[in-house]
Formats: C-alpha cells, structure tokens, sequence
C-alpha cells in the first residue's frame, strides 16, 4: 500500500462515517519524545537523559507497540541537562537504538535546547534520521523549571523561561526544509498555532516538503501560550486549517494530554506522547516511563476499534523508505 491509501479529509463528515462503519480508519502511529531539552531527573528522577537510559526506554516503547522515537541526544559535559549540538552525540544514539529496534522510525530533534544556534540545532540532520521535527514559527514561553545541579559551577540552578521569545523566522524554516530535502529527511512540521500553517502553505508552494504533509498539532496548558489549549474548539480549528493531502499527530503537553491524544484518535489522527510533553501518568502521579503511557494509548486505541500501526506501515503512510536507515 501507499500513502495515498491512507490520506484523507479529516472534515469530511460522510467519509468519516463510512470509514467508521466499514472499519477502515487508518491504523494509529503512535510516537514517542522519550525526552526533553532541558527539564531532567530533578523533575522525575524516571526521565532518561544519558545515552543507555534513552535507548533502553526507546526499547521499552518499541515492545509496547510505539513506531516511532523523536530524541533529543543530551550534552554529558553539561550533567545530560540540556539538549546536545553535536551531531556524533545523536548518531550514537541513532545507532544503538537500531540495534534493538530494527525497523522504528527514528526522528531528531532540530528544535534543539534554548539559547542554541540556528546552526547548531540544524546539526542533528547530520545524524541520518529518518524524519526530523521543524518548528514553523516563533514560540515563547513564561516558565521557570526546577533547578538541577550543573557539573561546570557545582551549584543548584534555576532554568528561567520567564518571557522567553524563540525567534523562528520564515527563511529559517525555509533552510532547515531544504537541508532535510537534501539529506533525504522527511520534515514533522510542528505547528503551535493556526498562524503556522501560512509558513507551511509558503514551504508547499517552493516544494521544500513532500506529500504526505506530516503535521505535529501541539497544544498545550501552559503559561504563556506556547501553543493553544487542547480543548474541541481549538482542536476542531487546527484541522480545519489543514491541507489537503495531510497527515498529523496530537501532542497534549500537560494536563491536557489524554482528551487531546482522545480526541485525535477518535477522528483518525495519530499521537505522540513521552517525557518531553508530560511528566506525569496521570495527576499526582509520577510517570514511571513512556512505555507506560504507550500501554495507555494502546488500551485506548482498542476501546475505540483503532489497530495500532507496525512500524511498517507507519512508513507507508508516511511515504519514507520502507527500508529502515542504518547506521
């Protein structure tokens, strides 16, 4: 089968009854952001930072039924407390992850950690992932993370995002959609807001992406606004401002996780869930690891006659070479 196969209009009422009466909603891709760019084990002493930790929790999730892993290679001569530069650091990781998992999905990170580059958060393309996430426009942040021990002062330090703006330009998605064309990197275009989509619609008409358009839809509680809150309303406008021949995946960061990644399935979405975009299992309680949360969203898939994608069949309906990168 290919994409084609797979891709369809997500409003259109009739066609959606139909494939719920006749069985034929698309199989789930479930994702996992095993972890972050910053926040670490002061946080939830569970979340992997080092290189052996996130391989073994990619493992875990593979077995659980995820297909694909979005990684964030962490920095050792900072403690593993930030994102990583340096493009051997994620290959490493790529290519330990392939051992054990054969035929997942594997997608770098070119959001990066704060304060890093243009430059430097494009360098995990050199990495050979198969997909990589690009964030299409600027994002900012009101926050300040728990503190954690930094190995260069010794010392407990606060990460303040108070009023952060991470200025994304239009020429800069332009680039990092090039460079991922050229290295044969399919773009996870990350969109926080409606307003995106215009710098996807200008990426489209220059042909720097290729059908299938794969969207990550973001929504989120915080303060700040880092993307819209995961209610109906938002939910329905984020699909509604979609093109044609798209596929996207649901990311609730926080709170509202569960009635986002809900929401997507029910409608034929895909989802992604992990450390990165909720420490918690659920309120009060600590995730104990992704696969955790992997076994959740395929208890849900279930109640709600979705089959959960092969890894396989991910990537046919991604459109990427059914053949898994190696390393």
């Amino acid at each position: 089968m290919k994409y084609e196969d797979y891709v369809w209009d997500f409003k259109d009422s009739v066609l959606y009854e139909e494939k719920i009466k006749s069985g034929t909603m698309p199989p789930l891709i479930i994702s996992v952001a095993i972890t972050g760019g910053v926040i670490g084990k002061e946080a939830n002493p569970n979340l992997p930072e080092t290189p052996d930790e996130q391989v073994k929790e990619t493992q875990a999730c593979y077995k659980a039924g995820a297909s694909i892993v979005h990684i964030h290679a962490r920095d050792p001569n900072r403690g593993y407390a930030s994102t990583s530069a340096d493009p051997e650091h994620y290959y490493a990781i790529n290519k330990a992850v392939r051992s054990c998992c054969p035929d997942i999905i594997i997608n770098n990170t070119t959001g990066g950690g704060f304060n890093m580059t243009s430059e430097e958060r494009l360098a995990s393309i050199q990495a050979r992932p198969e997909v990589a996430s690009l964030n299409c426009g600027p994002l900012f942040l009101k926050a300040t993370l728990p503190a954690r021990k930094l190995p260069l002062s010794g010392r407990d330090e606060p990460v303040n995002l108070d009023d952060l703006i991470i200025p994304i330009t239009v020429r800069e998605v332009e680039t990092f959609a090039k460079a991922m064309m050229e290295n044969d990197v399919k773009a996870e275009l990350e969109i926080y807001n409606a307003q995106h989509y215009n710098v996807v619609h200008n990426l489209v008409r220059q042909g720097l992406v290729k059908k299938p358009y794969w969207y990550s839809l973001i929504f989120s509680t915080y303060l700040g606004g880092i993307a819209v809150p995961g209610n109906m309303r938002n939910f329905v406008n984020m699909l509604d401002n979609m093109p044609r021949d798209s596929m996207f995946q649901a990311i609730g960061v926080g709170l509202n996780q569960i009635p986002v990644i809900t929401m997507s399935i029910i409608v034929g979405g895909h989802v992604r869930v992990g450390f990165e975009d909720n420490l918690f299992y659920k309120r009060g309680e600590l995730l104990k690891s992704t696969a955790q949360k992997v076994r959740q969203v395929v208890q849900l898939a279930e109640i709600m006659g979705r089959e959960v994608a092969t890894p396989q069949q991910a990537r046919q309906m991604l459109g990427i070479s059914e053949k898994p990168r190696s390393y």
